[in-house]
């Protein structure tokens, strides 16, 4: 690892306390934190470079870190290494290799203007491995040739391709990518190449949790992906369309009885499990109607859940309950390869679709506490807690490491084992407190929690933090929930629960209506009719009017999945109380606080029951609003940093932080303002043209070429001709040609003629072959150009003479000059549109935690959400000018216009729209520094995108006319604003 430590003033003091984030959520990460033995971020400058991937480390102690060194062995994984290496280096040269389709998406990810939200650099970098391995590694490339061997090794001869990302970095954003990536290509890309892509898609999921949240994957899904994040270019979101994903929980493939009934299986002489299906059969049954044509992209969330189980001499329950689980979803994926649904199979590489795992915690499961945490062999791509962490893109978790008792190991770091008694359903029933251990952590994290929730509330937060318990088992699940919620005794007396701030019965002695304190199964969200306990349903009915027991099920369920969610039923659930844990995919982000009460052998337990609390409040809450002084003498750049946000966590022995929970009161989270259209402002609406692209429009121009012009060149003299034009005294010529493959020379030279009379915007890769008055030129071209080539009596060394650039540019000239063009008009410039070709502020809704906030008066939106002080100023002077009619700040609202630089097609995202008097429309953009980026922006929308829309007669005529300033100086943006609508009128006073 590079020791190399960075401090550009050796004055300056690093804490990973204080200020644990270092790098740019949008960037590699180019620092890190110095890890002591403990795994605890060193208070020294941080490390230049990113972190090497390393082998998780076990849960280490203070208290005991000399008995447990031995397991803290770390090595790094030089497979990943050498991927991120690759791949950077093909990123920088600008992905060359890659068909025309992906480098097109992969541009688009990377433009941090062109999505509505913008990836996370963990994304891209998951994205692009994968694309890497596949349309640029070949099978004789070192790295994937180790790969796709070690993954052949552990799991049958299956190619399976990892990407490994923590908690809360967007796991299920980077399947919507590969889904793009594949469906594109498979409709655009040329057979040969179609055997790498295909439209279909297996997504499989460990649970109910998962599957509902990854029905986003769905096209069709009013929530899709694509459109929330804008995950493709707008020109081929149709294309999307044509993808068939189908979301399936893993049980499903859980073979099946081919005779149910019990009586005719009696009947016949077999016992249960005589005639069982096989699992191809049971792949057809569940996926049927996808198996077949270009085959299947198979897709594991949750991947760690997927294995072949190995032969053991000795396991536990559970152990044995996890490798049936991993049998059945793993025999799935076997059946498909067999029945040659992953693409062609062959004997020396396997089939011809990887099948793609994405994992928090891809580590080999094992219940055995001693054994070592084994990664899956054939991850490609690691951007592991502790880079997300560093990346501000999870909270931050603090657990104890050290306290003041006199034991030899520090109490609340393992709740459950220094918890002598184990039962605490005993202690509920005599009425008696908690353990004295356990007790006495639930009293600090939940005085913690109600200073959090006081703060909370302070700052205008819509909905509660939220304290999570995990317990053992659900009778001591059930004694946690009565001890913090109440309780209904035999005879209907309602108990309030020890805590006032989560007990689900009032002061009066009544219920409150809507639950504080939820106990639930880790398969609750499952249909699991064990996972609620009978005393949350008794709840549910008694405060709901004709509530079927069944119907409060559902209800819990509901609560449960939208904890932390505003105007949801589970917006004011403060406390969740567990048994196990919660289940995998819930993604609630208002978790601060969580306290382990059961066993944990394996660190992939302790991360993944850990990581229910680490999903972020808001990924907008920036250390630097703007670039700035403190910044720059810091990381010696404008880097943006996202502020650090905590989870106190106790009971679960986990380290990767330094910090004791209960360190003092809490950072007032920054207040969230929800942005939306009001009803009552509907006659401030502003609508925009959606533009894919510009285009050239040649109207009537007709080729008509002289005899007499047509200069013969004498291109390489002493050979015999090979075509000639044979003519009567009256009727039509005829062409004889002697080699059909000269062909493609007069469509090139037909090509320069189209481009030599049409507007040069032509050259600038404005319009595309198949725009209409370019075809109508080259139909008129190319038949001249056959007549000019007969005219020349052309040898076969002038034709290959004729296929160079040069001499073909001059034979076009040649033509051209030799041509009348009748029958002309002036070109036009139009713009082409997407579906639908126009949008407007009607039907928004969204969050946000942006700090310049101001409310909207003559916009339908209730607020301009703004990321400067520059941008809230000019909010302002746009509300208070007297010739703006309405406007809007352009914010998640999806418009975007395209402009081009030397590595393609791009997007730029104006930042206001302005109606004025007279119907003219004002872009502005607020700019303080102004850079290349925003110099070709501008250019494009000045020259391309406001006369291209003015000629676009498919729209209306109020959203032709338009006009585009800048405003650079916050201290002058009145001045500046009245400029910009002067202008604006002389454009009024042209049409």
């Amino acid at each position: 690892m590079n020791q190399n430590h960075a401090t550009p003033d050796p004055d300056l003091i690093w804490d990973p306390v204080v200020d644990p984030v270092l790098c740019s959520p949008y960037e590699p990460p180019d620092l890190h934190w110095e890890l002591d033995d403990l795994g605890v971020a060193v208070a020294k400058p941080p490390l230049r470079g990113r972190r090497v991937p390393l082998r998780p480390l076990v849960p280490r102690d203070s208290r005991t870190v000399e008995q447990q060194s031995l397991f803290g062995t770390r090595y790094e994984n030089p497979l990943v290494l050498g991927l991120r290496e690759k791949v950077g280096a093909w990123r920088k040269a600008g992905y060359p290799g890659a068909t025309a389709t992906t480098r097109r998406l992969l541009l688009h990810w990377t433009d941090p203007d062109a999505m509505i939200l913008r990836p996370f650099f963990a994304q891209v970098e998951a994205v692009e491995t994968l694309i890497w391995l596949r349309e640029i590694a070949t099978r004789s490339t070192k790295e994937r040739r180790e790969l796709e061997a070690l993954s052949r090794e552990h799991n049958d001869q299956i190619v399976r391709l990892c990407a490994k990302m923590a908690t809360g970095t967007g796991k299920t954003a980077v399947m919507g990518m590969v889904i793009a990536w594949q469906t594109l290509n498979a409709r655009r890309s040329t057979r040969r190449k179609n055997v790498l892509f295909t439209n279909r898609f297996a997504v499989f999921a460990p649970g109910l949790t998962v599957r509902r949240r990854l029905s986003v994957l769905r096209p069709s899904d009013p929530a899709n992906v694509y459109d929330e994040f804008g995950l493709v270019p707008r020109g081929l979101r149709q294309e999307i369309n044509s993808a068939k994903v189908e979301v399936i929980n893993f049980q499903a493939f859980t073979k099946k009885e081919l005779i149910g009934d019990s009586s005719a299986r009696k009947m016949l002489g077999k016992k249960r499990g005589d005639d069982i299906e096989s699992w191809e059969a049971a792949v057809r049954r569940v996926l049927g109607g996808l198996i077949g044509g270009t085959g299947i992209c198979v897709i594991n969330d949750e991947a760690h859940h997927c294995y072949l189980p190995p032969k053991r001499e000795k396991s536990n329950n559970e152990q044995k309950r996890e490798d049936h689980r991993a049998s059945v979803w793993f025999n799935a994926i076997r059946a498909l390869r067999d029945l040659g649904a992953l693409g062609r199979v062959d004997e020396k590489y396997g089939q011809a679709h990887p099948v793609l795992d994405f994992s928090a915690t891809p580590l080999w499961i094992d219940s055995a506490a001693r054994t070592e945490p084994r990664q899956f062999e054939w991850v490609a791509s690691d951007f592991g807690l502790m880079d997300a962490i560093e990346s501000g893109l999870v909270k931050v978790p603090r657990v104890p490491i050290d306290d003041d008792g006199a034991r030899d190991e520090t109490v609340w770091r393992n709740l459950y084992k220094n918890t002598h008694s184990k039962n605490l359903a005993r202690y509920r029933e005599n009425r008696q407190n908690l353990p004295e251990s356990l007790n006495g952590a639930l009293q600090v994290v939940i005085k913690d929690w109600i200073r959090t929730r006081e703060t909370w509330e302070r700052s205008g937060q819509p909905t509660p933090p939220v304290l999570i318990l995990v317990a053992n088992s659900i009778s001591n699940a059930v004694a946690l929930y009565k001890y913090l919620a109440g309780w209904e005794e035999e005879d209907g007396t309602l108990r309030k629960g020890a805590i006032p701030e989560l007990s689900n019965v009032a002061e009066n002695g009544q219920w409150y209506k809507d639950p504080r304190t939820l106990v639930v199964h880790s398969k609750v969200a499952d249909d699991d009719k064990d996972g609620i306990p009978k005393e949350l349903k008794k709840l549910l009915v008694a405060t709901s009017r004709d509530v079927t027991q069944k119907e409060a099920e559902d209800a819990i369920r509901l609560m449960l999945n939208t904890v932390g969610k505003t105007g949801q039923p589970g917006a004011k659930v403060r406390c969740v109380v567990s048994v196990s844990m919660l289940t995998e995919g819930w993604d609630a982000r208002t978790v601060t606080h969580i306290v382990g009460f059961r066993a944990f052998s394996t660190q992939l337990l302790c991360e993944q029951v850990m990581g229910r609390a680490l999903r972020r409040t808001s990924y907008d809450a920036f250390s630097e609003a703007e670039p700035n002084d403190e910044t720059r003498a810091r990381f010696g750049d404008d880097r943006r940093r996202l502020e650090a946000e905590y989870a106190e966590v106790v009971g679960i022995p986990f380290e990767f932080m330094p910090g004791e929970p209960n360190i003092g009161p809490p950072p007032e989270p920054r207040p969230r303002t929800q942005v939306c259209s009001l009803p009552d402002k509907r006659e401030y609406r502003v609508s925009w043209p959606h533009v894919l692209e510009y285009s050239y429009l040649a109207e009537t121009k007709d080729f008509r070429l002289d005899p007499e012009r047509a200069a013969r060149t004498k291109w390489t003299p002493g050979q015999e001709p090979s075509m000639a034009l044979v003519a009567g005294m009256i009727g039509e010529t005829t062409i004889l040609e002697k080699d059909a493959r000269r062909r493609s020379v007069l469509v090139n030279l037909a090509h320069e003629m189209v481009r030599i009379i049409s507007h040069p915007d032509l050259d600038n890769g404005l319009a595309e072959a198949r725009d209409s008055g370019r075809i109508a030129l080259f139909r008129s071209a190319f038949p001249a150009a056959r007549q000019w080539a007969a005219l020349q009596n052309l040898t076969q060394n002038d034709w290959d003479h004729l296929a160079g650039r040069m001499n073909l540019l001059t034979a076009a000239e040649q033509v051209v000059q030799a041509c009348d063009l009748g029958g002309g008009s002036a070109p036009s410039r139009r713009a082409r549109l997407d579906r639908p070709m126009i949008s407007d502020t009607a039907g928004i809704d969204f969050e946000t935690t942006l700090e310049h906030i101001r409310e909207a008066g003559k916009s339908e939106l209730s607020h301009a959400a703004c990321h400067s002080r520059l941008e809230l100023v000019t909010a302002q002077a746009l509300d208070e000018h007297p010739q703006v009619v309405r406007w809007a700040r352009n914010f998640q609202l999806g418009w975007t216009i395209p402009y081009r630089d030397d590595l393609g097609w791009r997007s730029y995202e104006p930042d206001f729209v302005a109606v004025l008097e007279g119907g003219v429309n004002l872009i502005v953009e607020c700019k303080g520094v102004y850079d290349e980026k925003a110099e070709a922006a501008q250019w494009w929308t000045q020259e391309h995108w406001i006369p291209c829309v003015a000629g676009t007669l498919e729209l209306p005529d109020e959203l032709r006319r338009w006009h585009y300033g800048i405003i650079s100086d916050f201290r002058a943006v009145q001045y500046q604003l009245n400029g910009l609508i002067y202008e604006a009128s002389r454009v009024l006073a042209r049409t």
